[in-house]
């Protein structure tokens, strides 16, 4: 069996091998910062918890993303990627609680409403014998 050859194939090769991209610290830092930063968050998040520092660490996140937006433009980029997994880790940290009391919140209404519809349905049963 013959393959033919693509039109634009000058090289007179059937098969091009291409050589083997290299990975270096930058690009694999850049390809994973967000995987870090959510894993240095929520152990942030998790110490804050343990130690009672809630509040802290949402000040702390908001007052980090505040001075990294307004900085970023003159670092270069070799500090700015690692100075950013830094600045997500303390606003995902500065997050996650409050989203853990508010979803708790949200559970107890939630589960509260459904209690009293339940109750109204079983006093509608009693009311129809």
């Amino acid at each position: 069996m013959i393959y033919a050859m693509s039109n634009w194939n000058i090289s007179g090769d059937a098969l091009t091998v291409e050589p083997r991209e290299r990975r270096s610290p930058t690009r694999w830092l850049h390809q994973h910062s967000l995987r870090i930063a959510v894993v240095l968050g929520l152990a942030e998040a998790v110490f804050a918890w343990a130690t009672g520092h809630r509040l802290l660490l949402m000040v702390i996140g908001v007052l980090a993303v505040v001075t990294y937006l307004n900085v970023r433009r003159r670092l270069p980029e070799v500090i700015r990627r690692p100075l950013w997994i830094v600045v997500m880790a303390q606003a995902i940290g500065g997050l996650v609680l409050p989203f853990v009391y508010l979803a708790t919140a949200m559970f107890f209404i939630v589960g509260s409403l459904l209690l009293i519809v339940l109750a109204l349905v079983m006093l509608g049963d009693r009311m129809r014998r």
